[in-house]
């Protein structure tokens, strides 16, 4: 399994609330201010980043919630609306910032959210992180040398457990954003005497959110008629049926 601890953005955030900054805080008030510090670094085999995968959303494009100790919402906007300094009244709050959602699905779909507790004391002044880490789970399509000579023409899709279609063509290297639940990938293969092969593979349990996965084909040996898949660590043998790989 490639684990991809996402990258963590730490938004530390201005929490607005019900109070005007125009004026110096009371006793019983403090101030929230902000800033960002971002950690791209992936831990995977490669150790690559995820802005190797997609462009990170900028701190503005986030949405920014702010709750109370009673849960009730003291402020919700896009971060691009927090500017400047402002003024709670004392007490614990919770922030929350999302960006994306993991119902969109595909290409350069990310879905980072993540929250803290915080405290304001009167008087003083605050500076509040968020860590934000990835919501949904990444999937790449692979295939080795081998399976290109034998399938010259093919193309892959992966249908989320939502109902969403990505399309892998051949030569796609781009990896897809899905909600971390089940997918299906379908495979249509054109082998070299000019056969077409269709087959279907669903997965379906140990699919994990911030998780990197690559869906990898092969080929089997000369004159047979199968192709292997290795998804988290596991290969497994696909039968194709009685075709023939080479006319």
């Amino acid at each position: 399994m490639k684990l991809i601890k996402a990258p963590i953005l730490f938004l530390a955030l201005a929490a607005a609330a019900a109070c005007h900054k125009a004026e110096a805080p009371a006793a019983q008030t403090g101030s929230v201010t902000f800033t960002v510090a971002t950690q791209q670094e992936v831990t995977d085999v490669t150790r690559s980043n995820v802005s190797d995968i997609t462009t990170l959303p900028a701190t503005d494009d986030f949405t920014l919630k702010i709750t109370d100790a009673g849960k009730q919402n003291i402020w919700s906007g896009k971060m691009s609306e927090m500017t400047g300094e402002y003024f709670l009244t004392a007490g614990t709050y919770t922030a929350t910032a999302e960006y994306g959602t993991t119902t969109e699905e595909g290409f350069d779909k990310p879905c980072f959210s993540g929250s803290v507790e915080f405290t304001v004391t009167g008087g003083g002044s605050e500076t509040v992180s968020i860590p934000v880490t990835l919501a949904n789970a990444i999937v790449k399509v692979a295939c080795t040398e081998m399976f290109d000579n034998y399938f010259p023409t093919y193309s892959f899709k992966i249908t989320t457990a939502a109902g969403n279609r990505i399309d892998f063509p051949k030569g796609e290297s781009r990896a897809a954003f899905i909600d971390a639940y089940k997918f299906t990938v379908e495979g249509t293969l054109t082998n070299q005497g000019g056969t077409e092969q269709i087959f279907s593979k669903s997965y379906e349990t140990g699919i994990n959110p911030a998780t990197c996965y690559t869906v990898k084909f092969d080929a089997s040996a000369v004159g047979g008629n199968s192709i292997t898949i290795t998804f988290n660590e596991q290969t497994e043998t696909i039968d194709l049926g009685d075709i023939e790989l080479n006319d």
